[in-house]
């Protein structure tokens, strides 16, 4: 009850203030010329939208058709410390063995990612559920795109990526440099 009260209450105030002597369409008038008064005198503040965070975007490309020859189009990516990154993964491989993934790691756990993502298998994308794991990508068939986005440490240094496809993290690694 309270709040039904409450809510009339400017509407109580607003024709309290009508006289009797005013028809129907001065008060409509005078409440139209209020509102626009109202409005027009309030500041035009043009505040920045904070919720929404830049976005650094990055390219990697898997490289190779045969064990031999896969590897990452560069072994070395750059971000800034917190940032947002927008990750466009192309997989230029032909045939099938040749799917990749693109795990980004602590420092110094590839490795150990890797290993533990090989156990995990295929229905799981490869990757572990490990503190260790700072973001994956799902896993690119040959000749496919996959897009994710992650947010960088922010503690700058030196992290890892690599392909936690069985046996591909000895060639597919690299490091993440967070400034």
């Amino acid at each position: 009850m309270k709040k039904l009260i409450i809510s009339m209450l400017p509407l109580l105030l607003l024709l309290g203030n009508c006289s009797p002597s005013e028809t129907e369409g001065e008060t409509e008038a005078a409440n139209t010329s209020m509102d626009t008064a109202t409005a027009a005198s309030a500041p035009l503040v043009e505040e920045k939208d904070t919720t929404r965070q830049e976005v650094q975007e990055l390219e990697l490309h898997a490289l190779g058709n045969t064990l031999e020859e896969i590897r990452y189009s560069t072994d070395t990516l750059m971000a800034e410390a917190g940032a947002l990154v927008k990750l466009t993964f192309v997989n230029e491989g032909v045939d099938m063995p040749m799917v990749h993934n693109v795990v980004f790691t602590a420092p110094g756990k590839y490795k150990q990612v890797a290993l533990a993502g090989a156990r995990v298998g295929a229905s799981g994308n490869y990757i572990p559920e490990s503190e260790a794991v700072i973001a994956g990508s799902p896993m690119a068939l040959p000749g496919q795109t996959v897009e994710m986005e992650f947010t960088v440490p922010t503690e700058p240094g030196l992290y890892d990526f690599v392909c936690t496809y069985p046996g591909h993290w000895k060639k597919m690694n690299g490091v993440l440099v967070v400034n």
